[in-house]
Protein backbone atom coordinates (compact mmCIF):
# COMPACT_ATOMS: atom_id res chain seq x y z
CA UNK A 1 0.00 0.00 0.00
CA UNK A 2 1.66 3.17 -1.18
CA UNK A 3 1.08 6.89 1.13
CA UNK A 4 -2.13 8.67 -0.18
CA UNK A 5 -2.49 12.54 -0.17
CA UNK A 6 -4.80 12.04 2.73
CA UNK A 7 -1.79 9.97 4.79
CA UNK A 8 -0.60 11.42 7.52
CA UNK A 9 3.53 12.34 7.71
CA UNK A 10 5.23 10.84 10.33
CA UNK A 11 8.64 12.63 11.12
CA UNK A 12 11.66 10.13 11.50
CA UNK A 13 15.04 10.91 12.86
CA UNK A 14 17.95 10.04 10.84
CA UNK A 15 21.82 10.26 11.66
CA UNK A 16 24.37 10.26 8.57
CA UNK A 17 27.14 7.88 8.58
CA UNK A 18 29.90 10.95 9.41
CA UNK A 19 27.45 11.97 12.94
CA UNK A 20 26.37 9.10 14.26
CA UNK A 21 29.08 8.34 16.69
CA UNK A 22 29.11 11.53 18.42
CA UNK A 23 25.49 11.73 18.61
CA UNK A 24 25.44 7.99 20.07
CA UNK A 25 28.16 9.00 22.65
CA UNK A 26 26.26 12.07 23.35
CA UNK A 27 22.75 10.53 23.89
CA UNK A 28 21.72 9.67 27.72
CA UNK A 29 19.84 6.73 26.39
CA UNK A 30 22.59 4.89 24.23
CA UNK A 31 22.30 1.78 26.24
CA UNK A 32 18.78 1.05 24.34
CA UNK A 33 20.28 2.26 21.24
CA UNK A 34 22.72 0.25 18.53
CA UNK A 35 26.37 1.43 19.03
CA UNK A 36 27.59 1.25 15.12
CA UNK A 37 25.96 3.15 12.43
CA UNK A 38 25.18 -0.36 10.34
CA UNK A 39 23.09 -1.75 13.21
CA UNK A 40 21.38 1.36 13.40
CA UNK A 41 21.06 1.81 9.64
CA UNK A 42 19.38 -1.76 9.35
CA UNK A 43 17.00 -0.72 11.97
CA UNK A 44 15.65 2.69 10.72
CA UNK A 45 15.23 0.69 7.35
CA UNK A 46 13.19 -1.87 9.21
CA UNK A 47 10.68 0.94 10.37
CA UNK A 48 10.69 3.36 7.32
CA UNK A 49 9.38 -0.05 5.22
CA UNK A 50 6.99 -0.54 8.10
CA UNK A 51 5.43 2.63 8.08
CA UNK A 52 5.51 2.85 4.12
CA UNK A 53 3.64 -0.70 4.55
CA UNK A 54 0.83 1.03 6.77
CA UNK A 55 0.40 3.76 3.97
CA UNK A 56 2.34 6.59 6.25
CA UNK A 57 4.36 9.05 3.85
CA UNK A 58 7.95 9.52 6.11
CA UNK A 59 9.18 13.12 6.73
CA UNK A 60 13.14 12.10 7.01
CA UNK A 61 15.02 14.53 9.36
CA UNK A 62 18.63 14.49 9.22
CA UNK A 63 19.78 15.31 13.04
CA UNK A 64 23.02 17.54 13.20
CA UNK A 65 24.90 17.42 16.40
CA UNK A 66 25.98 21.11 15.99
CA UNK A 67 22.12 22.23 15.36
CA UNK A 68 20.66 19.52 17.77
CA UNK A 69 23.04 20.20 20.93
CA UNK A 70 22.15 23.81 20.89
CA UNK A 71 18.38 22.76 20.92
CA UNK A 72 18.92 21.15 23.96
CA UNK A 73 20.68 23.41 25.26
CA UNK A 74 17.58 26.33 25.00
CA UNK A 75 15.38 23.66 25.68
CA UNK A 76 17.24 22.07 29.01
CA UNK A 77 16.38 18.48 27.77
CA UNK A 78 18.21 15.48 27.78
CA UNK A 79 19.50 13.81 25.21
CA UNK A 80 17.31 10.81 25.13
CA UNK A 81 14.34 8.98 22.03
CA UNK A 82 11.67 10.91 23.13
CA UNK A 83 13.77 14.49 22.86
CA UNK A 84 14.76 13.53 19.50
CA UNK A 85 11.81 12.41 18.95
CA UNK A 86 10.16 15.65 20.02
CA UNK A 87 12.90 17.72 17.80
CA UNK A 88 12.40 16.07 14.14
CA UNK A 89 8.60 16.57 14.70
CA UNK A 90 9.20 20.09 15.58
CA UNK A 91 11.93 20.55 12.48
CA UNK A 92 9.00 18.60 10.40
CA UNK A 93 6.22 20.66 11.68
CA UNK A 94 8.40 23.68 11.26
CA UNK A 95 9.17 22.88 7.58
CA UNK A 96 4.92 23.02 7.00
CA UNK A 97 4.19 19.82 7.49
CA UNK A 98 1.55 17.82 9.70
CA UNK A 99 3.14 14.55 11.33
CA UNK A 100 1.82 11.98 13.75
Amino acid sequence: MKPTVDAYTVAMPWYERDDFQQLWELAHDRDEMPSDYETWHRNAVAVMNAWLARGRALEIVTIKPAEFLVWLRETGLPNTADTRRRYVELRAVTHGHDVA
